[in-house]
């Protein structure tokens, strides 16, 4: 489905394309994402979409929640690293792949600015987790 407006109330993934197009697949049918060179693969049972990286704007799941609350502390992205100003020490910073692949952790030792850094990622969409606040970023090079 491509160009949508409207959503209907199953679970549905949405990729916003900077060209203007919304691609969405409903849960139910098990998409599964994957990167191939610079695009991001979408499989599901019923297609295979493939769209380029530096096409995506953004993505959203509908129809159900994330867990992902509200963020009261805005990061900074600075020099590829992403900078929150006021983690707690001992919080541990986790990201994930959108398939919920643990890829890295890291525990502040220090109250005050912690520095995420995305330099040893390979391009793709990540969910940064530090105690109560959750990001998501897509990193494109």
């Amino acid at each position: 489905m491509v160009g949508l407006t409207t959503y209907a109330d199953e679970a549905t993934i949405v990729i916003k394309q900077k060209s203007g197009n919304e691609t969405a697949l409903e849960l139910s049918t098990n998409p599964v994402i994957t990167f191939s060179g610079e695009d991001m693969v979408i499989t599901s049972n019923i297609t295979t979409i493939m769209i380029p990286m530096d096409d995506i704007d953004d993505y959203v799941v509908r129809g159900v929640g994330s867990g992902i609350k509200a963020v009261t502390e805005t990061p900074q992205f600075v020099d590829g690293n992403v900078v929150f100003s006021n983690i707690p020490k001992g919080t541990t910073v986790s990201i994930h792949a959108l398939d919920g692949t643990l890829v890295r952790t890291q525990t502040v030792t220090l109250s005050g600015p912690t520095i995420v850094s995305l330099d040893q990622l390979n391009k793709g969409c990540y969910i940064i987790s530090a105690g109560e606040y959750r990001i998501k970023v897509i990193k494109k090079q």
